[in-house]
């Protein structure tokens, strides 16, 4: 969105999300950090029910988790600035690829490697078109087993009243 648009919305709040959890995993969790070196930070305390993180007892200063911030911040700027290098770097096959995603919706990794090899879209795919989105169509309501002769369901807030 950033290198094509000129701006970034709301759709990349998940990237984000993603990409800080895995630098704190690699600050934190992992031990990835030059500034910080080979230490975990935090104990977990997992409720085995659940299958997820419960709770953490911080067993570090404060100064050591602005430090931490510090880190998961820097991690994430430089992930960011190589990422915009390396979109902008490729810019005319981020179009072709975006051109042939919107006609397809989907591509196999095979067929993403050899479109970035510089191979055409007819190379890759042949002269066969796109497969038209499948819309899967079904009866109608009345026509969905069992419900005919019913009568009609109560609407909420009516007294007794019915949807007719």
């Amino acid at each position: 969105e950033e290198i094509v648009f000129g701006e970034v919305t709301t759709g990349a709040s998940n990237d984000l999300e993603k990409v800080t959890q895995t630098a704190k995993q690699m600050v934190m969790r992992y031990g990835m950090s030059e500034k910080l070196g080979p230490r975990v930070f935090g104990h977990e305390h997992s409720q085995p029910f659940l299958g997820r993180e419960f709770s953490a007892e911080p067993d570090y200063s404060d100064e050591i988790a602005r430090e931490i911030d510090d880190e998961i911040r820097r991690i994430v700027e430089s992930a960011h600035v190589q990422a915009k290098s390396i979109l902008t770097e490729h810019r005319t096959a981020l179009a072709k690829l975006s051109e042939i995603l919107v006609k397809r919706e989907t591509i196999e990794r095979e067929q993403f490697e050899a479109l970035l090899d510089g191979r055409t879209e007819e190379e890759v795919f042949g002269a066969e078109a796109p497969p038209p989105p499948e819309v899967p169509i079904g009866p109608s309501p009345a026509e969905r087993p069992g419900r005919a002769g019913l009568p009609p369901l109560p609407r909420p807030g009516l007294a007794g009243g019915t949807a007719e």
